[in-house]
């Protein structure tokens, strides 16, 4: 028991594709070169079939860790054949002193991809565009003034050209999830709204994951509902984290008056508590023959709460040894107050989508 108390004080501190906020800058950012991107090049595209400069095709090795201590090697397997698609679109990470980032994805903008999206490609041929995305910086410099509008035009611009230029080129009538995450998805909710529900394209979506929205509520799509069993699919997998013992107000998961917030589990889509699948990278005193990543077993649970803010996913932190560690560690990573386990809502439950991707994609093309 005493590995791990050692093991879990560190994982989160070590978690994979959570950029911090950095301080605010002295003044609002330049705005930045943001001139259209061309994605028929391949330095547009920070990982598709054929491209990519290791962020994607780093290895994903884990070592398996239960509440009893027991460990188990995992190895992580790249479809060689996947039969669907994943679209990701990163959340906001760039660390560049703009208020848009260049098309040259730094280092936080590259960890946040290997962390949340390369594990998918056990499922699915991954395609992540790069995007003027609206900075870290820029971001702090709006939290500490208000008054200063996000605008998110030049951002949605590049990754709707992104999913078109997918679509004639690339998709080739293939089934596709859509998998965004923080700013990632609320440019995605607006890509699915203005470009997929009730077009053509949503025959080809088996669904879409968006984790930590901003504004997805019952009013936010016409013809795509919340996901309701593993086998569904053309659905929506949505939720934002927090943890069971959080109170006051919430920066997510909140509905708009008249509206119904969407929470959707995906360790448990027809609802109640399910055990969380975790994967966060490994740390540093573990073992050197160690693999890279660890995935947490038992020690997680989560369910959907709503309440009269709105709805949320709520972890809870089952009793053991490390329990104690693990609520100061997750609350420590709290990025501001009111938003919850907000940079490690995919991280919590990177296990439980591959199930579920998985199962909706024996079924979509069951049913193709």
């Amino acid at each position: 028991m005493r590995r791990i108390w050692s093991i879990t004080a560190s994982l989160f501190l070590a978690a994979p594709g959570v950029a911090q906020i950095p301080t605010p800058p002295a003044s609002m950012p330049e705005h930045g070169d943001t001139q259209p991107v061309d994605y028929s090049r391949a330095t547009s595209w920070i990982c598709r079939p054929g491209v990519d400069d290791g962020t994607c095709s780093a290895n994903l090795d884990a070592m398996t860790v239960e509440m009893s201590g027991a460990r188990t090697p995992a190895t992580h397997k790249v479809a060689t054949d996947a039969p669907v698609d994943c679209f990701y679109i990163y959340p906001t990470a760039s660390l560049d002193p703009t208020m848009y980032s260049d098309l040259s994805p730094d280092e936080s903008e590259k960890k946040v991809v290997h962390g949340q999206a390369a594990r998918l490609t056990a499922r699915c041929r991954l395609y992540v565009p790069v995007y003027h995305q609206f900075t870290l910086p820029a971001l702090r410099w709006s939290t500490a003034h208000p008054e200063t509008k996000i605008d998110f035009e030049i951002p949605y611009r590049d990754v709707r050209a992104a999913w078109l230029y997918y679509l004639a080129h690339d998709n080739q009538g293939r089934g596709v999830i859509l998998v965004g995450h923080s700013q990632g998805s609320e440019l995605l909710r607006r890509l699915i709204a203005e470009e997929i529900d009730g077009k053509p394209a949503q025959k080809r979506m088996v669904a879409a994951y968006l984790a930590g929205n901003f504004n997805l509520d019952s009013g936010s799509f016409h013809s795509i509902m919340p996901c309701a069993r593993a086998d569904q699919t053309g659905c929506l997998v949505a939720w934002q984290s927090y943890l069971d013992t959080q109170d006051g107000p919430r920066f997510f998961g909140n509905a708009k008056p008249g509206t119904k917030p969407i929470c959707v589990n995906p360790a448990a889509v027809s609802g109640g508590r399910a055990q969380l699948q975790t994967y966060v990278s490994k740390p540093s005193f573990a073992p050197p023959s160690d693999p890279p990543y660890v995935g947490l077993v038992g020690f997680l649970t989560a369910e959907c709460v709503a309440d009269a803010q709105g709805a949320v996913l709520r972890v809870r932190i089952e009793p053991s040894p490390a329990s104690g560690l693990l609520d100061t560690l997750m609350k420590q990573y709290s990025q501001r107050p009111g938003w919850g386990e907000h940079g490690l809502d995919i991280n919590l439950v990177q296990g439980n989508m591959l199930d579920l991707i998985g199962s909706q994609t024996t079924a979509w093309l069951a049913r193709k």
